[in-house]
């Protein structure tokens, strides 16, 4: 369904209620998919459970939020309270998205479905829909929450292009194959389980680019890039985002735009090239500052002012480790970011977390640099995400000039204890 006639659905069963509230519009189902609201109010929430099927509030990603992310200190601790009691939550919330996929009915019974079934608009709209639920999973939890059920779903969803639908339909079938199959290899990404992350990513590329799409297509090899950086190819990771902004010539959207130059920036600076990676982290700040989001794809919501700052971060930091001089600004733009990261966003805000410990080490504040990657290691426990475990115990490089400190000798050890690969 559109936004439109799932609005057009629930004002009807909240009418048929005598709910005096039948007001829903699309754009309003658009923030709800944005995650700009993600918990209606009683009455709404009960209409939609009951015109999509759903079991619970859990499997259409609604979920409370507490607290304002512009009231975040600089070095606060990381707000993981949704993770509290994330084993049941996670059990419960990937059950519901479970009991969803089966209600939706997309994949039948046997190991490759039924061919003969038509896939329509609704279908992808359904398929999209789950890769949603799937992401916000991954967001707060990290890969391998749904590293497993994501890649059988991406796989599943696969097979839906060998069933017959119209050829206005095929282009929106296939990128929505491309999303699950960037999520599913962005979840093997994320819990170290890189062959796997290759397949998806592959797939996802090559159901991008025959379905006429490619910034979904670039959207993807970013991905492959970013797998590239973490494991310090940074020269392949080039290549693949400069091949990007060449097949999308003049169809880059400036969020696009600012998505690969900043991720270019990364890579440039870890090479040691310092000229190149400020005019990139400069060519990053002007797309992004030309953004519209209301004309950006879906799934370029995630790029938001803290993944840029993010990038100024890192590429900072690696300037730093060559010119000491820039370690306060690399303190300065992490923190930046972290304050700019959303409350769902707890990988992403760890993550930096692990990077502002990097830059206090590098900036000569081993005392509070300790205090951070001590609070870090605790908050590390309650994500599954490889990526952060490897990310953490890379510490050791930046704290070496510091290893006879007591404090940094022990934090030195503590970092032994993080889990290895999933």
């Amino acid at each position: 369904m559109s936004r439109q006639e799932v609005a057009d659905a629930v004002n009807r069963y909240l009418a048929r209620k005598g709910y005096n509230e039948a007001d829903i519009d699309a754009n309003y189902i658009g923030k709800l998919e944005r995650g700009e609201h993600r918990w209606p109010r009683d009455t709404r929430r009960e209409a939609f459970r009951a015109v999509l099927g759903a079991a619970s509030d859990a499997a259409l990603g609604f979920y409370v939020v507490r607290g304002d992310p512009a009231e975040v200190e600089p070095h606060a601790p990381v707000e993981v309270g949704p993770l509290e009691t994330a084993d049941g939550s996670r059990r419960s919330l990937l059950g519901g998205i479970a009991g969803l996929v089966a209600a939706l009915g997309l994949f039948s019974r046997g190991p490759h479905g039924d061919k003969s079934k038509r896939v329509g608009g609704s279908d992808v709209a359904r398929l999209n829909a789950v890769v949603a639920l799937y992401r916000s999973v991954d967001y707060e939890s990290g890969g391998g929450v749904l590293r497993v059920q994501a890649g059988r779903f991406a796989e599943a969803a696969s097979s839906l292009s060998d069933r017959p639908c119209s050829d206005t339909v095929k282009p929106a079938l296939l990128a929505a194959i491309a999303n699950a199959r960037q999520l599913a290899g962005w979840a093997a990404f994320d819990t170290g389980h890189h062959s796997d992350a290759q397949r998806h990513w592959l797939s996802a590329e090559r159901a991008a680019v025959t379905a006429g799409d490619l910034r979904l297509a670039a959207r993807v090899r970013y991905c492959q890039a970013r797998q590239f950086q973490h494991l310090r190819h940074n020269g392949d990771a080039l290549d693949t985002l400069r091949l990007a902004r060449e097949h999308l010539a003049g169809l880059a959207t400036p969020a696009i735009s600012a998505m690969l130059h900043g991720a270019e920036a990364a890579s440039l600076a870890a090479r040691g090239d310092r000229q190149e990676a400020l005019a990139a982290l400069g060519d990053a700040t002007d797309a992004f500052d030309r953004i519209d989001p209301d004309r950006e794809p879906e799934w370029m919501r995630f790029y938001d002012r803290g993944e840029l700052l993010a990038q100024y971060g890192r590429v900072y930091r690696d300037l730093a480790r060559v010119d000491g001089r820039h370690g306060n600004a690399a303190v300065r733009w992490v923190t930046e970011a972290i304050s700019a990261f959303g409350p769902q966003n707890v990988r992403s805000t760890v993550l930096n977390e692990v990077g502002l410990c990097s830059g206090l080490f590098l900036a000569g504040e081993p005392h509070e640099a300790v205090s951070v990657g001590n609070r870090v290691i605790q908050h590390a426990a309650q994500l599954t995400s490889q990526r952060v475990h490897d990310r953490i115990r890379n510490l050791r490089r930046d704290l070496d000039p510091y290893a006879c400190n007591p404090d940094v000798a022990e934090f030195s050890r503590a970092l032994s204890t993080i889990g290895s690969a999933a």
